[in-house]
């Protein structure tokens, strides 16, 4: 099942309210940090003897605790993600030379 971007932001959105979560977005810019965090302890695994082995479960479910958190922090801005990333990712850095990208052959 696909749900269009604009769709899953809102309905984390209702969801967090539901569920009385934090709205602060200084609160939930420390929450995403933490989550990143998360994201970097699992990447660790994937070379460190020290830890148990890479979990491709566990990366996907701190993948998604980062991205409900962004996704909270924007709309908090009203931000839609959708139309940002389209603006910004697809419109706007296309326009730009981009020295490190892999070159066509």
């Amino acid at each position: 099942m696909m749900i269009a971007l604009r769709d899953l932001q809102e309905k984390i959105v209702n969801t967090r309210k539901d569920r009385d979560f934090v709205t602060d977005p200084l609160k939930l810019q420390i929450l995403l940090t933490e989550e990143v965090g998360e994201i970097s302890a699992e990447l660790k695994r994937l070379w460190s003897d020290n830890y148990p082995p890479f979990s491709k479960e566990r990366i996907a479910n701190e993948i998604a605790d980062a991205f409900v958190l962004l996704s909270a922090l924007a709309s908090g801005f009203e931000v839609d993600l959708e139309s940002a990333v389209d603006a910004k990712f697809f419109k706007a850095d296309n326009q730009r030379k981009w020295a490190t990208a892999n070159k066509k052959a």
